[in-house]
């Protein structure tokens, strides 16, 4: 028998090359394609861009505070600890509805509209624990004026409710103390004047009587150093409650314009797409043109 000769296997690498020469050259052919295609996309996604409606954004920040025992000695936990309880309450259905009533925008207008940003501090980039952070309340919509009021009054809302317990019940008692401590105080300085009046304008008095006058006037001053020292001690405590303790607006909210649709993105994502369009009709030009040649036969 004869040995049957042994077909040449074909060359793949070959035929791949003549695959991409021949889609190189209908590019470098028909190269007018892919850049219609580019220039028609940018238009299209420059157009579309104006196609989107102009949305705006109103920011307010709030600080948290920072509630401290009765003697202001150490911190205590509290809501205001916890910055996640910002989200709950303007997330809140309850609480947007009263902000739209405040801002006099529709029901239901902040619904989706809004969210919170926590504003990392320097404490936090160095790794370091236990500052009180500030809080972005960000509000959305399409009238600006409306939406900032709504952000603020939502601001409002949420430094009502951390600090409208324990801080607010310990500034209203400081502030008693404080009230207090001045009528005692403005009582003490009527005594001590009216004691020392009675000693220079009364010249028959007795030794014995001047040393008793002179005891009652320095009980008295006495007393008034006390008072004053209370006072001084329950005004460093208010302070410190309603610059450090409480809860406060920070930086009420402006809005300002964001569009909904990118214009630049626009642009990029259209010339994208008219390029890739082009250089498929470039490729397949020629197969298009043949089989219409053979239907028209």
């Amino acid at each position: 028998m004869r040995s049957q000769r042994e077909r040449p296997l074909p060359d793949v690498d070959a035929e791949e090359e003549l695959e991409l020469g021949r889609y190189w050259n209908a590019l470098i052919t028909r190269w007018w394609l892919p850049l219609l295609g580019f220039v028609a996309g940018i238009a299209i996604g420059y157009l579309l861009s104006f196609g989107g409606h102009q949305v705006y954004q109103a920011k307010a920040t709030i600080y948290l505070g920072q509630p401290l025992s009765p003697q202001g000695t150490s911190q205590i936990q509290s809501l205001s600890n916890n910055p996640a309880a910002v989200k709950q309450v303007v997330l809140a259905p309850f609480y947007q509805h009263r902000a739209e009533q405040q801002a006099g925008l529709p029901a239901g207008s902040l619904r989706g509209h809004v969210s919170t940003q926590a504003v990392a501090g320097v404490a936090a980039a160095l790794g370091r624990v236990g500052q009180t952070p500030l809080v972005n309340i960000v509000v959305t919509g399409k009238r600006p004026a409306k939406i900032a009021r709504a952000a603020n009054a939502l601001g409002r809302i949420v430094v009502d409710q951390v600090s409208g317990g324990y801080v607010k019940t310990k500034i209203k008692n400081l502030q008693t103390n404080i009230a207090a401590d001045k009528t005692e105080l403005d009582s003490i300085n009527t005594r001590i004047t009216s004691l020392q009046a009675e000693v220079q304008n009364n010249n028959g008095l007795s030794t014995v009587e001047r040393l008793l006058f002179a005891n009652q006037i320095g009980l008295a001053v006495q007393e008034q150093r006390q008072v004053v020292s209370d006072l001084s001690n329950n005004q460093q405590l208010l302070a410190l409650a309603q610059n450090v303790e409480q809860s406060k607006l920070f930086a009420l909210a402006r809005a300002t314009k964001t569009t909904a649709r990118s214009r630049r993105n626009s642009i990029l994502v259209g010339a994208l797409i008219g390029l890739v369009l082009g250089i498929l009709a470039a490729l397949l030009w020629e197969p298009a043109v043949r089989v219409a040649r053979r239907a028209s036969v």
